[in-house]
């Protein structure tokens, strides 16, 4: 299994790697990453604002 640093969370600072291929986070821009924790928060707030 190749396991490659691909940069940091930008909500939380968790490092984000790419497992054979697959990025462990979501792109939000280019440069710029979350990881699936603070990812799936966020989508958890915005539901419970709509």
């Amino acid at each position: 299994m190749v396991q490659e640093y691909v940069g940091d969370c930008i909500q939380c600072g968790t490092k984000i790697y790419c497992h054979d291929g697959f990025i462990g986070g979501v792109v939000v821009e280019p440069g710029k990453m979350l990881c699936f924790s603070c990812q799936e928060k966020k989508e958890t707030e915005k539901e419970a604002q709509a």
